[in-house]
């Protein structure tokens, strides 16, 4: 199982508090439209659904998957009106052939819950997208300087009750083994000025300390 169980204990218990959630991140939005590649997306760790109707609503024709059982029952209530295909499936042992689809996307930091390694569910994600696709996942930020003073526990750390990796610059050469082209985003950027306070406009000019990253990882290497 590539999840803890101290993680999948805490994710089965929220499971219907995550399901009252539907927000749609401006940050999502923005990478969806700018980056996804149609028509055909995997959505991983898709949780109890939030992404997936936005998802449709942009044309996207969309598999999910989520490895807490709890969270695909909620995710298939609420999608029950909707031609998605959501089932319970390890982002480490995806169960779908080589070169299926054009985006492969893990929001909301939920690679980071993959153990002991996150880069199993790296390589599975490689495998399943198009040679020319693109893999984009979210991270908790190692660098977030909130939290630098615990830099030296080591990549995984305990998060607000859940064992969490956090990526850092170091991860950028090992993405590249896996693919093409690795670009760094970091989700304080795509915040429009209205949204922010003194803070985030601090995050901005100094992103690498911010609370979260995307990777945008584009191609298979040979």
């Amino acid at each position: 199982m590539s999840i803890s169980s101290q993680n999948l204990e805490l994710y089965s218990n929220q499971a219907k508090d995550y399901a009252k959630v539907d927000y749609w991140g401006q940050d999502e939005d923005f990478l969806a439209k700018n980056y996804f590649k149609k028509n055909k997306i995997l959505v991983v760790g898709c949780g109890a659904g939030r992404t997936l109707q936005p998802l449709f609503d942009l044309g996207f024709e969309i598999t999910a998957i989520d490895i807490v059982p709890e969270m695909v029952e909620e995710a298939k209530k609420k999608m029950k009106d909707f031609p998605i295909s959501i089932s319970k499936m390890d982002a480490a042992k995806l169960d779908f052939i080589d070169d299926s689809f054009d985006t492969v996307f893990f929001p909301f930091h939920g690679i980071d819950y993959v153990t002991p390694d996150i880069y199993a569910a790296v390589a599975e994600a490689r495998r399943v997208m198009k040679k020319d696709g693109i893999f984009i996942f979210s991270s908790h930020n190692r660098l977030y300087l909130k939290k630098l003073h615990r830099i030296f526990v080591g990549a995984c750390d305990d998060y607000e009750g859940l064992m969490t990796y956090r990526t850092s610059p170091f991860d950028i050469p090992q993405l590249k083994k896996y693919f093409k082209m690795v670009q760094v985003i970091h989700k304080i950027q795509l915040l429009q000025p209205e949204n922010t306070n003194w803070k985030d406009t601090l995050y901005q000019l100094f992103p690498w300390f911010s609370k979260s990253t995307y990777f945008v990882c584009i191609g298979k290497n040979d």
